[in-house]
This record gives structure tokens, C-alpha cells and sequence, in this order.
């Protein structure tokens, strides 16, 4: 797909989130990206407290090799998992 899109004639890709061995091989411009909120109220403010500590939380994981393949490999085999069946439910 990467491939293709720069046959075509494609000036930007997005790799998306994370960092990954074959984004690092087809790129080696990094874009930093920043969350703005901006809360108005008591409810967005908890709301952005939350958003916050998941973002914090997500960029410790990402920033420790090992800790983020450990949630990769975990993450593999969830999606690797058979769907339950109705029967399962029953």
C-alpha cells in the first residue's frame, strides 16, 4: 500500500500512531503531535483529566520497548482468539 501510494504519485502518507520497524524503514521524518482541549465545563474538566492520564498512560507504554511488546504479543493473541458463539452464551 505504502508502496503503491508513492507509485501514484502520493506527496504524504500517514503511518499513523505508534512506532512500528517498517514505518521506521519507509520514513525517517518523525511528526511530533500535541492534544489541545480545552474544558468549559466541571464535566469536561473530569473529561480531560481522563484524557490526560489515558494519553500519559499510552506514552509511558510506548516509551518503554519492552513494556509495548509485551502489549503487542498480548495483543496478538486477543485478536488471534475465536469470537464466542451464540452456544457460548447459552
Amino acid at each position: 500500500m505504502i508502496e503503491k501510494s508513492g507509485v501514484e504519485g502520493a506527496d504524504l502518507f500517514d503511518f499513523g500512531l505508534g512506532d512500528q520497524g517498517y514505518k521506521r524503514s519507509w520514513c525517517t521524518v518523525e511528526t511530533i503531535q500535541h492534544d489541545i482541549l480545552l474544558p468549559v465545563t466541571s464535566s469536561g474538566r473530569l473529561a480531560a483529566l481522563a484524557q490526560r492520564g489515558l494519553t500519559r498512560t499510552k506514552a509511558a507504554i510506548k516509551g518503554n520497548p519492552h513494556l509495548y511488546s509485551l502489549i503487542q504479543r498480548l495483543r496478538a493473541h486477543a485478536d488471534n482468539r475465536p469470537a464466542p458463539s451464540d452456544a457460548d452464551e447459552a
